[in-house]
């Protein structure tokens, strides 16, 4: 088949939740089916956001790798911190979400008009809903919507946690917003996907005259193995880019109410925390706090993750599943993660994960998992076989492959 595939965030490098996806799932499809990819970037991704036309470039040969055909553009707003003020300003007046408004782009526009001239597609994959829009410019295409999340969920749990009151109503004034655009996506596209059964029930609550096929996250179960390294008495990691909201507000929550009453038991207690842009205040802390290391981006995580004897995951906020659980689990570690952090992920307390909500629990039950050694190895070996079983994209992928038959038989597309 001939796939049109429009991207939010460009796959590679497979550094993020979406790219690694994103990035693996095309790899697979690429075997069968001739992908043509528009995809926006972000200067952010880069290792030089101020000179990032080599690394661009690079990104877009790696894709072509897999794909007939690549063409990028920069986020209208993206590093432009007056654009994106007043856009979410303006925004206030408008019935669309802000994260559609941010994705309006005439380049974009006029590349997908102009393919849609030159080529007779099979089916359009649209990998996020604030890309919803660009679905009317191609009129008689069978469609499919991606979901990684729920987003007007994320925003919903995101107000509940926002520091103050005109945060809270920003974000839930959004979220309803985004509510309704969902609700018209589910009507305008063919066929949808989600990351997990939560999401796939929360969409069709929605919506429930819809068609939904759950396509869930995966791992590399090849590149993320158990490590030889030798693991470090009482050490933590993490690791999530500090540019998305739930892993910012996770380490927030964890230096600030969790990281104390670890130490308090365990003194000689290190972290490793690993993500783009840390903010001030984690990098602050990183100082004043013996054993905390604030390590930044890192290219190849896996030494890191293979060292830690324990990976936290505090989320208190997110939607559809976590790669980085995915990555910690083919790596047979032993996880703590809060029910969020864990969501949409078949995995069981005490067999294959820990879990804790309250931030006197997970510590608690952190301090617990490092000081049993045969305990942490148990749910490490366990949480590594439920990755090669349930997880690895070899796997996942043939449930997209199947909506993409779905999609092509389809006679009356909307």
């Amino acid at each position: 088949m001939k796939i049109l595939l429009i991207a939010h965030l460009l796959p590679y490098p497979p550094s993020g939740g979406c790219s690694l996806r994103n990035f693996n799932l095309i790899k697979e499809a690429s075997q069968q089916h001739e992908i043509h990819l528009l995809t926006f970037f972000q200067k952010v991704h880069f290792q030089n956001p101020k000179d990032y036309s080599e690394e661009l470039q690079r990104s877009i040969r790696e894709m072509k790798k897999y794909c007939r055909h690549v063409e990028a553009f920069e986020i209208p707003t993206d590093g432009r911190a007056l654009a994106w003020n007043t856009l979410l300003f303006f925004n206030l007046f408008s019935q669309t979400p802000y994260s559609s408004w941010k994705f309006h782009s005439r380049e974009m526009i006029s590349a997908i008009r102009r393919h849609a001239s030159e080529h007779s597609f099979d089916l359009v994959e649209i990998g996020t809903v604030a890309l919803a829009k660009y679905r009317e410019l191609l009129p008689g295409v069978p469609s499919l919507l991606v979901h990684h999340n729920i987003e007007s969920e994320l925003l919903f749990r995101r107000s509940k946690n926002a520091p103050n009151p005109l945060s809270r109503a920003y974000l839930a004034h959004q979220g309803r917003k985004l509510r309704r655009f969902e609700q018209q996506a589910c009507e305008n596209f063919d066929y949808h996907t989600t990351v997990s059964e939560h999401d796939k029930k929360t969409l069709e609550s929605i919506h429930c005259d819809i068609r939904v096929q759950v396509v869930p996250n995966g791992v590399d179960a090849d590149y993320f193995v158990p490590g030889s390294e030798s693991v470090t008495a009482n050490s933590l990691i993490f690791v999530g880019g500090m540019s998305w909201y739930p892993n910012l507000d996770a380490m927030n929550y964890f230096t600030s109410d969790i990281w104390h009453l670890i130490k308090s038991k365990i003194p000689d207690l290190t972290m490793a925390m690993i993500g783009r842009n840390p903010p001030r205040n984690i990098t602050e802390f990183a100082k004043k706090e013996t054993g905390f290391k604030c390590l930044g981006f890192v290219e190849d995580v896996r030494s890191h993750i293979s060292e830690a004897a324990v990976y936290v995951v505090p989320l208190r906020v997110g939607g559809g599943t976590r790669l980085k659980i995915l990555d910690a689990m083919a790596m047979g570690k032993a996880i703590v993660s809060t029910t969020i952090g864990c969501e949409g992920i078949d995995v069981t307390h005490g067999t294959d994960i820990i879990i804790a909500d309250t931030a006197e629990d997970i510590a608690s039950r952190t301090v617990e998992l490092l000081s049993n050694r045969q305990m942490r190895e148990e749910i490490g070996r366990n949480a590594r076989q439920k990755a090669l079983d349930l997880y690895s994209w070899k796997k996942v992928y043939p449930k997209l492959d199947h909506t993409y038959s779905e999609l092509s038989e389809m006679r009356s597309p909307k």
